[in-house]
């Protein structure tokens, strides 16, 4: 059962073993499924690392067909299996690529992928941190990192059984000073692969972060791996993880096949890590694995990048312009207010069930107090909750009063008596008593305020203990996409003669309108200001362009947001006085390609690239303000009163 290691066995019982991944719960469907809600963007590249194979390379290449995925190993092997495979189902948009090792991926540009999906592969490197720091390199901001590692896998453990004993044989078995396994003089071959090495718990998701590399979500699911009915065939199976390293006591005449089948059979018979069923077929039961997506959130260098509207367009002689572009404050041009303000009712579904969700935990019966601070002029996220929660109080706050003005329209329009609006700054709502409110919610209003930290202090006086805060953020954009276009067809038409970039260290419209895009930078914001975080979203939404008329110009100043400092420095400078015209004749091309502009389900268009944003929700703490919990009680076991013991609690 255990004398013959030839390769070709060995190669027969891995592809056996792999193939049984593509179980119903197992990693690549479930890398398929969430490939699907992250990727947004049209023809993406998709790396596949340690692929084995090819899979899940050709489920995704299947089902995105107008992907690039590549598959990429380390050995020729594993890259040829891979190839056959793409051939064999005809898929001409994947491809398999040879590289050194997960820690060096030199072959790949920085920033080359939209999504890198790793199943179980991780675990098999030397240093998977210096893995996650090159995924981390050749991911595009914002691009997404699926990974999967065993929790629990039998293999791993019955493993380490089968080698010392095919080790052992018929010499002294003994541990040198440095821990090693020794026979006789003979120190057995150190484990080159476990499955299970990032199995502890939080380990992967440390390591994540570390390489800056947020942590989205993390599930776990389970299925089993079948070894057949062959115990010859089921022992090459089971012992994949250390088939190295039993060639190494074979070469070293220290291989003792009889002590390994014994080993084998024992733990067959002990049938936890290998279980026998009726019909002689062999499994291993419980295999465990952690599903985590990551993203690559935009950093400091991506931020710098963001400071120009377009990459410079160069010329054999180029003409710099009468004046320079000055920043712009983002909150002091009306034109950029507005576009943002319609901008968030793209994300108003989302941030709805998110308040849905808080508040319908409570008893219909009890008012329920919401505050929906710095709003849009249709206050789309108040409205809801009015209409949808009869029994909710809902006031809608703003300092400008043309938004309040345009909100008091909105509730007059739907006959709304539960809702209220008042014109008040987010950071001094002294007007309303401590704990007055169930429920805050803030959407995307913190780009404008200019001392958050006071505003969250704030909200932290109205909101009830218990109660909820509910904050949204922008992360990255699509716009700019739209924004380059327009410049190349103004450029194209001769009427762009050169872009100069934005003063240094001056920040763009984008960067402004995203203020908290880093990880963590909101989160920590929020904690500071003394509230619980509970929950942290990334969604994604298609910004509306128009709606089916295409009447209205808020699509061209949707899609000239990120460069609208430089057409109005054009128009004022009076280098090019119809730039805003041009623009507008640019966006009607922009209209015919599909890739940037498409329609909805009610026919409105919107971009066809979504924006990310992030939905934080948090809890003001109950507080123990007169010390109840710290009191002494000096008679514990008082008349009526029983000491509760371990015993007590149900078993």
């Amino acid at each position: 059962m255990a004398q013959d290691l030839s390769p070709e066995d060995f190669d027969n019982a891995y592809k056996f073993i792999w193939h049984q991944h593509n179980h119903p719960h197992g990693p690549w469907l479930k890398t398929l499924k969430f490939a699907e809600k992250v990727l947004n963007v049209h023809r993406p590249r998709m790396l596949v690392i340690g692929s084995g194979p090819g899979e899940p390379a050709a489920t995704l290449a299947s089902n995105f067909r107008d992907a690039e995925v590549i598959s990429a190993h380390s050995t020729t092997k594993c890259v040829d299996w891979a190839s056959q495979r793409f051939h064999k189902h005809d898929l001409s948009n994947a491809s398999a690529r040879l590289v050194p090792s997960m820690e060096n991926l030199d072959v790949f540009a920085d920033g080359s992928f939209d999504l890198v999906a790793s199943c179980y592969g991780l675990a098999n490197t030397a240093d998977p941190q210096a893995a996650l720091n090159e995924i981390h390199r050749v991911l595009k901001p914002s691009g997404s990192f699926l990974v999967s590692v065993w929790e629990n896998a039998p293999a791993d453990p019955a493993s380490d059984i089968i080698l010392r004993h095919s080790c052992v044989g018929p010499n002294s078995w003994h541990k040198s000073e440095d821990n090693r396994d020794m026979v006789g003089n003979f120190a057995c071959p150190l484990r080159s692969k476990h499955p299970m090495s990032l199995s502890r718990p939080h380990l992967l998701e440390n390591m994540l972060e570390k390489a800056n590399l947020s942590v989205v979500e993390v599930s776990n699911d389970e299925y089993p791996l079948k070894l057949g009915k062959d115990k010859g065939f089921a022992f090459k199976a089971l012992t994949l993880p250390i088939r190295a390293e039993l060639q190494q006591l074979r070469e070293a005449d220290h291989y003792h096949p009889q002590d390994a089948a014994e080993a084998f059979e024992d733990v067959v018979k002990e049938g936890f890590m290998v279980k026998q069923h009726e019909d002689c077929e062999l499994e291993v039961p419980y295999n465990v694995y952690k599903f985590v997506v990551a993203r690559r959130q935009f950093e400091d260098g991506d931020m710098a990048k963001e400071t120009k509207a377009i990459q410079r367009v160069s010329r054999e002689k180029p003409v710099e312009m009468r004046a320079p572009i000055k920043p712009v404050d983002v909150k002091e041009d009306p034109v950029i207010f507005e576009t943002w303000n319609r901008m968030k009712s793209a994300a108003s579904e989302k941030i709805v069930n998110a308040v849905k969700k808080q508040i319908d935990g409570f008893e219909h019966d009890k008012a329920v107090r919401v505050l929906d601070a710095a709003p849009t002029p249709y206050a789309n996220t108040a409205i809801d909750i009015a209409s949808s929660h009869p029994y909710a109080t809902v006031t809608a706050t703003s300092r400008s009063v043309n938004v309040v003005e345009g909100i008091r329209a909105e509730v007059v329009k739907h006959g709304l008596s539960n809702m209220k609006v008042k014109a008040l700054d987010s950071s001094h709502m002294t007007t309303f008593p401590d704990k007055s409110f169930d429920v805050v919610v803030c959407s995307f209003g913190l780009a404008f305020l200019s001392s958050p930290g006071d505003t969250l202090k704030e909200y932290y006086r109205l909101l009830k203990p218990g109660g909820s805060l509910i904050v949204s953020v922008w992360e990255d954009f699509s716009l700019k996409h739209l924004s380059d276009f327009i410049v190349e067809k103004i450029h194209s038409a001769g009427n762009l003669e050169d872009y100069l970039d934005l003063e240094a260290g001056s920040p763009g419209v984008l960067t402004q309108l995203a203020p908290y895009a880093k990880p963590g930078q909101l989160e920590k914001l929020i904690e500071d200001g003394g509230f619980s975080l509970t929950s942290v979203d990334h969604e994604t939404a298609r910004i509306l362009l128009s709606d089916a008329s295409c009447k209205s110009d808020f699509g061209v100043d949707v899609a000239t947001l990120a460069i609208r400092p430089f057409l109005q420095e054009l128009e004022k400078s009076g280098e090019n006085k119809n730039v805003f015209n041009e623009a507008k004749k640019a966006f009607q091309s922009l209209l015919r390609d599909p890739s940037l502009v498409s329609r909805d389900s009610c026919g409105n268009l919107v971009t066809t690239l979504p924006s990310r944003f992030r939905v934080v929700t948090a809890t003001r703490p109950f507080n123990d303000s007169d010390g109840f919990l710290e009191k002494e009680d000096s008679s514990p076991t008082g008349p009526g009163r029983k000491v509760i013991k371990v015993r007590d609690i149900p078993k």
